[in-house]
């Protein structure tokens, strides 16, 4: 018997559409549907567990082996013949192409169609697999699973297109690194992954109408090369969407398989609400109040790492007392991992909560765009010359470290993520400003007011006084109800130059 749903299910954006609140974004080239992701807990038989273990230490070995193959190849052509470092290996032009295929042949007429209805590329087409200087990599390695099935049988354990995902992962993961994004910035060096780094696969498409089932009084769901599986079904599929892929993922307490549900025919919404001081509310992101509005309300800060930190010193100490890799080790390795699990769990609980407290406080919210990275550097060396002699000064990086971990164990970079989602689910509106001098002026009449970091009290010549993080609040909330659209991010040089203007006369607001 198969099982969709158990219930009909209408997810609340789907009632959004006849709202006037709404307009729809959609692309010129192409729609965007809607996109959903349900995450499931798996109950696996004692079978299916080695099973899934098999198949993640497959996948590792081909995901390192692909990996390898870009690295070598990178290191052989990333620099001129003529014009290369002493690090630089230089490798033979014959060699480097050795084993790569210069060409490949269409297995098959391709799908794109021409006005006549010719297909644009037929069978027996040949093309080749070096385009400008560079290789197609992701072709290749695609290609050659078939010799590598050949070669290693245990490969053919594992469904064709998860395997075949394995190396569109390798492919992300140097394109990522080698090419920059919008910014000039580039991702880290992909790294090959140990036993206990790769732990996911996915199976980029699943039968929709024959996933779910149900198997001697239970609900289960059919994995290929695996079988059907025990899932913990706690919500329903809703009405519309169909699955696409699903991620198999090992967690700390077991296993899980992540969803993304698709539905084409309701596209990706957009709120448009217009910002007023009655719907509005300006928020500032810290470590003593986690949250603090502009209202004059504020959440504390639950610091569940910092809460945690004595019992996780017990289990690693315990932990380097034990023999590594013995039973017991593994106990305590465990205990520490589920430790983890836990903080972050409670983290982002505590946080789809705090976001929902606060869209129901209103229907606009305006934010700080806090640059994480930027924030939890280290303290800059100071240095000094004495006697002829290079010394190093205190530059107060034991207090910034602990200020880093309090930081990071916000996670105000994860935050923001979980209030763009409420606030699309909602149908509410988020506004993110530049957070540059926020906290250094009054958020009351504009005027600039120093402030070190520890102090935490405003003054203002205008009469204002109050908390610091109450005032940026309010300034944020100002800064925010400034904003033109179309015109770039808010920030407090544009609300400047906007009083400015109001000053002379220039222009009169409603």
């Amino acid at each position: 018997m198969y099982l969709l749903s158990v219930e009909t299910v209408t997810p609340p954006q789907v009632a959004f559409l006849a709202c006037a609140n709404y307009t729809v974004e959609r692309s010129k080239k192409r729609k965007f549907p809607m996109q959903l992701t349900y995450k499931y807990r798996l109950k696996p038989t004692k079978a299916q567990l080695v099973t899934i273990a098999v198949h993640l230490e497959l996948c590792r070995r081909q995901y390192n082996y692909r990996l390898g193959e870009r690295f070598r190849w990178w290191e052989a052509t990333r620099t001129p013949i003529n014009a290369c470092p002493l690090t630089a290996s230089i490798v033979p032009i014959g060699e480097i192409y050795k084993n790569i295929p210069l060409t490949r042949t269409q297995t098959r007429d391709g799908r794109k169609k021409d006005e006549l209805g010719n297909p644009l590329t037929k069978k027996g087409d040949v093309f080749s697999n070096i385009e400008g200087g560079y290789v197609q990599w992701q072709t290749i390695q695609l290609a050659d699973l078939k010799n590598t099935k050949k070669l290693f049988p245990d490969y053919k354990l594992l469904d064709s297109q998860v395997l075949q995902d394995v190396v569109n992962r390798v492919e992300t993961s140097f394109s990522n690194f080698t090419t920059p994004d919008q910014n000039g910035n580039r991702r880290g060096q992909p790294r090959f992954k140990g036993f206990h780094y790769y732990k996911s696969f996915t199976y980029p498409q699943l039968d929709h109408l024959n996933l779910i089932k149900y198997e001697q009084n239970r609900i289960c769901i059919d994995l290929a090369k695996i079988g059907q599986v025990p899932i913990v079904f706690h919500r329903s599929i809703p009405t519309g969407f169909k699955v696409k892929t699903g991620t198999v993922i090992g967690e700390a307490d077991g296993w899980y398989i992540s969803l993304t549900l698709e539905d084409k025919t309701v596209p990706v919404m957009v709120a448009e609400i217009q910002p007023t001081d009655e719907n509005t509310l300006g928020i500032d992101l810290g470590i003593t109040n986690y949250v603090y509005l502009s209202n004059g309300e504020r959440i504390e800060n639950p610091r569940f790492f910092r809460n945690s930190a004595e019992k996780l010193a017990r289990l690693q100490a315990k932990l380097a007392d034990r023999i590594k890799g013995s039973k017991p080790w593994k106990v305590i390795k465990d205990k520490i991992s589920k430790l983890h699990q836990f903080v972050a769990r409670a983290r982002l609980d505590f946080q789809f909560k705090t976001a929902h407290k606060l869209f129901d406080k209103c229907d606009v919210l305006i934010v700080e765009d806090l640059r994480i990275k930027n924030l939890t550097r280290r303290a800059k060396v100071k240095t000094d010359i004495e006697n002829g002699n290079l010394v190093y000064l205190p530059n107060g990086q034991a207090a910034k470290s602990g200020l880093n971990k309090s930081m990071l164990d916000a996670s105000h970079g994860q935050f923001a993520t979980v209030l763009k989602y409420v606030a699309w689910k909602l149908g509410k509106s988020i506004l993110f400003v530049d957070p540059k001098g926020t906290s250094q002026q009054c958020g009351h009449c504009l005027n600039k007011v120093p402030k070190e970091l520890s102090d935490r009290w405003h003054s203002c010549q205008c009469g204002e006084s109050l908390d610091r993080d109450e005032n940026s609040a309010k300034l944020i909330k100002r800064i925010g109800l400034n904003y033109e659209s179309g015109g770039g991010t808010p920030s407090l040089k544009k609300a400047l130059a906007q009083r400015e203007k109001e000053a002379c006369g220039l222009t009169v607001r409603p």
